[in-house]
Parts: structure tokens; sequence; C-alpha cells
């Protein structure tokens, strides 16, 4: 049986130490929340007269090769899109993952039979918690350029930024935006906008609440794959087992496959498995 209000006190425990940086809290902090992420956009490319008009979070691009979730989707009113990602590990910030979610967007977002000069402006932007380059800057921009020369193309629509969230210190806007993104608690944060918002999060009953049924919502699908992933494994084990049974006995793999109502090309790698174990333990 849950107990429902020990998960509670847990949550909120939980809720405390939340960040930004942390995507748990940051995809909620963000849902919907165009002034904050105004800011976030404006202060990154030093740009105080753009404008944000739709955000969303947690959105799934699906493509023809590999499916892409984002944290953050923003557009402008011109229809330059805005991809935020946050990322603690340094392998998931890797900058061919940077690469993929500029094409996915590009591809998903281009209307059918649209000309290369209407391609909407994309901007990736990875805020990592380490120095990702290594190269101690706060910020850091990869734009297509031509190799002989050193020449940026400059009618590329496709611009990748790396934010260092190791450089937040100091009185710089990006420092006190890294500063906010790294604070826990929203009486110590430099921007309003964010401290207002974290503080309704993580300190008012409605907003606790409703992160609360966020993090149930997630345990409760954990649960649910845990459960099918043990189903899964079940299954393949009884197989692995009456094929290793029926091997045993004398049947023949097509008999096999008839029996199991299975491809003869799965018994017989079951069946090669099973022979590379029986090798590898003598």
């Amino acid at each position: 049986m849950v107990d429902h209000e020990k998960l509670r006190r847990v949550y909120k425990r939980k809720l405390k130490r939340l960040r930004l940086i942390d995507d748990s809290f940051m995809t909620r902090f963000f849902r919907g929340n165009i002034e904050g992420t105004k800011l976030l956009v404006r202060t990154i490319l030093e740009r105080s007269d753009l404008s944000i008009e739709s955000v969303s979070t947690q959105e799934t691009l699906v493509n023809p090769g590999r499916s892409v979730g984002l944290d953050i989707l923003a557009s402008d009113g011109s229809g330059a899109l805005y991809n935020i990602e946050v990322q603690r590990d340094n392998a998931r910030a890797d900058f061919r993952r940077a690469c993929l979610h500029a094409s996915s967007i590009m591809t998903h977002h281009c209307k059918p039979q649209s000309e290369p000069k209407d391609f909407p402006q994309t901007y990736v932007i990875f805020i990592t918690e380490d120095d990702y380059w290594k190269n101690g800057l706060p910020i850091s921009h990869a734009e297509w350029m031509l190799r002989e020369g050193k020449e940026e193309i400059s009618n590329s629509c496709q611009h990748i930024i790396y934010v260092n969230g190791k450089c937040r210190r100091g009185k710089k806007p990006l420092a006190l935006l890294m500063h906010d993104f790294f604070c826990r608690n929203p009486n110590k944060m430099h921007h309003k906008i964010l401290a207002d918002r974290a503080r309704y999060l993580k300190e008012d009953e409605e907003g606790v609440d409703f992160m609360c049924r966020e993090f149930e919502e997630v345990r409760e699908m954990g649960v649910k794959m845990g459960v099918k992933m043990g189903v899964k494994i079940g299954r393949e084990e009884q197989v692995r087992e009456i094929v290793a049974n029926s091997v045993a006995k004398g049947r023949s793999l097509e008999e096999i496959a008839d029996f199991l109502n299975s491809p003869l090309a799965t018994v017989r790698k079951i069946v090669a498995q099973l022979n590379d174990c029986q090798s590898a333990s003598r």
C-alpha cells in the first residue's frame, strides 16, 4: 500500500533541493512561462528587443530517424525557434547531440515545399553544469564557417550556443542568470521573475501541490515501465527455457519455432546464445 503522505514529505524535501539546472524542475518551471523564457533568451543572446510568443516544454519531435525530446522550445514573432537544454553531464552535452537537436527542429518545422530563404532561424542553447569546451569562457558560439579564411557564413539559419554554468560570479547579466540557475533558495535569486516563480513552486501550497502531482506521475510511470520490463524479461526467460528443454529432447528447430509460433531465425538466435553460454561456462 502506497503511503501518499510519506511520499509527499519526500517530494517536498526533494523540491527544496532542486535548482533550474535540474531538468526535472526546469521543465516545469518554464512551462508556459513566457516572461521567464524571454529573460533567459534575451540574456544569453544579448538582445533586449527579443520577444517570446510561445513556450512549450518536454516536447518530443518524431522524425523518420531518431526522435528528440526537448526541454524547452520557444518561438518569437519572426518565427525564430529557441531550444534550451540543461545538461549536467558532459556526455549528454555532446556537440553532435546539439547538431541533432538543430537538424530535428529544422526538419520538423519546415513547411512542405518551403524555400531555403524561408527556413526558420534556429537556436539550440545548451546550459552546462561543467565547462564543456574547457576554454573558461562563459559562452561559446558554434556557427557555420568556411574553413578557408575562417569566414563565418552570414546566412546560416542554425546557431548552437553553449553556456558555461561554472561562470556565475560577478555582476554581468549572464553570470547573474547562471547564479540563479544554480540557486536553491528563491530569496537569494537576483531576478524577481525567476525568484517569484521558484517561490511559488517551492513554497506556495498550490505550487507545491502541482509539483508533487508531477513527481507522482513520474513515479507511477516508472512503476509501470518496471512492471512491463519485468514481464518482458520473464517471458524471454520462459521462452529460453522452453527452447533449451526442446533441444535437449531432440526436437528440430523448425518444430520448436512452430510450437512457439515464432520465426525460425529467433529460435536459431536463442540456440546460439545458449551454446555460447555453455561454452563460456566450461
